[in-house]
């Protein structure tokens, strides 16, 4: 069983999955931490993911939700669909709607994952625009 879940920050951004420059998505990479802090853990069960408007000079840094997604990892092609067996993390793919969610420099990014147990974790993340892939001079460049 997992201990903690991890967002993989230097990897999860919001990004353009058809290649043009208005972002259409969140590319998120998540990783299960075992006690030991080995990396690299399946996990089962379902990932809510949430994302929230930055508020800047605030403890809590979530402001109003713009979307939520709810993952589930319960069937083997489940597992299938969002495992990457080479780096051994989930990897998901969320989409949003780019008249929807408003830009803005930074949004809070909150993903709960749930336990068949009943035992829940989360891990929180401040998403950046600028990592948003698009052309220089561009929209978002």
């Amino acid at each position: 069983m997992p201990s903690r879940i991890k967002i993989v920050k230097p990897f999860t951004r919001v990004k353009s999955f058809d290649d043009d420059a208005v972002p259409d998505g969140i590319e998120l990479l998540l990783e299960a931490v075992n006690a030991l802090d080995n990396p690299g853990l399946m996990i089962v069960g379902d990932v809510r993911v949430e994302l929230y408007e930055y508020v800047p000079a605030s403890s809590d840094h979530k402001g109003q939700q713009y979307d939520s997604w709810r993952i589930s990892l319960t069937a083997a092609d489940d597992q299938r669909m969002h495992w990457n067996q080479l780096t051994q993390m989930y990897e998901f793919r969320l989409q949003i709607n780019p008249r929807a969610v408003p830009r803005a420099n930074k949004y809070v990014l909150l993903v709960t994952y749930n336990s068949p147990l009943g035992e829940h974790l989360t891990d929180e993340f401040v998403l950046g625009y600028r990592d948003i892939i698009s052309p220089p001079g561009g929209p978002g460049g």
